[in-house]
């Protein structure tokens, strides 16, 4: 398989392989992402440097766009200045098994702004439900640690932003197992169907790729892929906090 121009769009694999895994059915390959210094994947704002191995996404946190006032009677923290340096595999491999995503960031938007997990602290569905939490118009809030996030769909990730009708959703961030996130949307400008548990499935020009959903689990299920660990809050992965799979616990469960 060749290349396509890169653009921010569609992240294009260059490789084939066999693609056997809890989260996949079988007899579907995989093409994975390899990221080049001519995608410009990321927005202006923030800072791209590569290695051999990856690539280092540097955000302030900062959003670019519009938020609520914070700290406010739904939410005391407030949005402050960060120093992200998040490490994304420039060629993703698939696991084993999959992992729990952790509590903290799970990947970045291309703004910069780090994506987490579906839960609240109490594990919990953060995003629907009777322990939903309150987000912006731009569907983000700030943690006790002033960090501006996302649970779900981040509709301001590019202002004005919108799915192109008839077509396959635009990139909006990458997982911390460099595996790519796009909007909802699969070739057809429809709702991406027969997606796995970690709300990702196959095609032939993006390989393994994660969708966002409206229902649970919103953005990833948990990792398909091999996981950066010195991204996840505290040493070596002490942040995983998801349950078992990915699912909040107690009756009655959360489908899709």
């Amino acid at each position: 398989m060749g290349t396509a121009l890169p653009t921010r769009r569609d992240v294009l694999g260059i490789s084939a392989a066999l693609a056997v895994s809890a989260c996949l059915p079988p007899r579907l390959w995989s093409a994975p992402a390899v990221y080049s210094p001519e995608q410009h994947l990321f927005d202006e704002n923030v800072k791209v440097t590569f290695t051999e191995t990856h690539m280092l996404v540097q955000s302030d946190g900062i959003p670019t766009h519009k938020t609520a006032n914070y700290p406010n009677r739904d939410n005391p923290n407030r949005i402050l200045k960060q120093n992200y340096r998040f490490q994304i595999p420039l060629r993703p491999r698939k696991a084993e098994q999959t992992t729990p995503l952790p509590m903290g960031p799970i990947g970045v938007a291309i703004n910069g702004i780090p994506f987490y997990n579906p839960y609240n602290r109490e594990m919990r569905d953060a995003v629907t439900g009777p322990f939903a939490e309150v987000f912006d118009s731009c569907c983000g809030h700030p943690d006790p640690m002033g960090r501006y996030h996302y649970h779900k769909y981040p509709v301001c990730v590019k202002s004005p932003f919108k799915d192109p009708k008839g077509e396959h959703s635009p990139l909006i961030g990458l997982a911390f197992d460099g595996y790519a996130i796009f909007g909802p949307n699969d070739t057809d400008g429809q709702p991406a169907v027969g997606l796995d548990d970690c709300n990702g499935h196959t095609d032939e020009t993006r390989g393994y790729h994660y969708h966002v959903t409206v229902k649970f689990p919103y953005i990833l299920g948990a990792y398909r892929g091999v996981v950066e660990l010195a991204n996840l809050d505290g040493p070596r992965g002490r942040g995983f906090g998801g349950p078992p799979g990915g699912r909040p616990p107690g009756p009655p469960p959360f489908r899709r």
